[in-house]
């Protein structure tokens, strides 16, 4: 009986079913099968990549029209003028749903944080002083490492719905037309496939949608664009103004992406504190706040949180169909389906899920076959 017992446990394990939908019963020429959900497997299914139990990975109901990885910057924006398209979209995001009333850090003082906001045994001490500890509040307790051992390489995960766009500078330039021909300025690296002239438009879009405020100089290194009008200069920044006037040096107000009136709904900053520390006023750009709502307004936006993005699949065509994820909650493995996928989960996790995404058809991983990515 003991016997059995095990060999139902373990036929439940590799098959991913509850135990009670095992069933085991002796056949006449008394070998033994096993029924699972009435279906009799000689052996367990395995997936192509690394002999998985295909059953033990839960699948999506449906087949999404996108699949977008990360909420940020590019994934937020992918997210809101697809859905505003009419595709149903669904978004993966590897931290939780962020609260502003309850997460930002905008009116905190130092006090108020745990360890005055020098982590735990100090450890963050040396990356904040006093006056930005409401900054290291964004740091997540648990993650398994953010730079080589002995490396000093400060920065944030950021594993929250937005990511970094919660708690960037808000400094919003565009790139000029020299950034775009290194090759033919200078001899190095490689031209762009594309113009400045080709993305001007897009710049026009984006700072006419979340605000950006600026003047209009004519500083070929700082190409204009559609501003909103810049705060009035503090002393400090009159006298600096006037000290470059005076050596020839160009000054002009900083391009932020900052409310300095109402705009599309938000209301004009007040001037509180550091944009970085968050703003429940939604007065400064940032994914959480200002892409996402619109696209969840659509009704075709599902947002997944906590879910970890593991590898993208790929058919038998070669091409991207699936998304292999895993339920930080759960600690399952599931797979959601799309027509296309959008993999905008920053710089360095991109290009680890990249890598990790390895196939038969792929075996150095995705869009690496000149062996540069990551």
């Amino acid at each position: 009986m003991h016997d059995f017992q095990f060999l139902r446990e373990s036929i439940a394990y590799l098959h991913g079913v509850d135990r009670a939908r095992v069933r085991l019963r002796r056949f006449s020429n008394q070998k033994e099968r096993t029924i699972v959900n009435n279906t009799r497997f000689a052996r367990p299914l395995r997936s192509n990549a690394e002999g998985r139990s295909m059953s033990q990975i839960n699948r999506s109901p449906k087949t999404y029209d996108v699949c977008v990885i990360g909420s940020g910057a590019g994934g937020g924006m992918a997210a809101k003028i697809l859905t505003e398209g009419g595709l149903n979209v669904v978004m993966l995001e590897a931290g939780p749903q962020i609260y502003p009333e309850k997460d930002y850090k905008m009116l905190m003082w130092p006090y108020d944080l745990p360890h005055r906001g020098a982590g735990i045994g100090g450890r963050a001490s040396e990356n904040f002083s006093e006056f930005l500890a409401p900054n290291g509040a964004w740091q997540i307790d648990g993650e398994p490492y953010t730079s080589a051992e002995g490396a000093n390489f400060q920065w944030f995960r950021s594993r929250i719905v937005g990511g970094r766009t919660n708690h960037w500078g808000r400094i919003a330039l565009r790139f000029a037309p020299v950034d775009f021909q290194s090759k033919t300025r200078d001899g190095l690296g490689d031209d762009w496939p594309i113009t400045y002239d080709d993305l001007a438009p897009y710049y026009d879009k984006v700072e006419s949608y979340i605000g950006v405020f600026g003047t209009k100089e004519n500083v070929s290194s700082a190409p204009d664009g559609v501003f909103l009008p810049p705060p009035k200069p503090r002393c400090t920044e009159i006298l600096i103004k006037k000290a470059c006037d005076k050596l020839n040096v160009t000054c002009i107000p900083a391009r932020l992406a900052i409310l300095t009136k109402a705009h599309n709904g938000r209301l004009p900053c007040h001037y509180c504190g550091q944009c970085s520390r968050g703003c429940t006023t939604a007065s400064n750009f940032s994914s959480s706040q200002v892409l996402l709502p619109p696209a969840m307004a659509t009704g075709k936006l599902t947002l997944l949180t906590g879910v970890m993005a593991r590898e993208i699949v790929v058919g038998k065509d070669g091409k991207a169909e699936a998304v292999s994820y895993i339920d930080k909650a759960t600690r399952t493995e599931k797979r959601v389906y799309a027509k296309a996928i959008v993999v905008a989960a920053s710089a360095c996790e991109s290009a680890r899920l990249l890598l990790n995404s390895k196939s038969v058809l792929f075996p150095d991983g995705l869009g690496n076959s000149t062996g540069n990515v990551g």
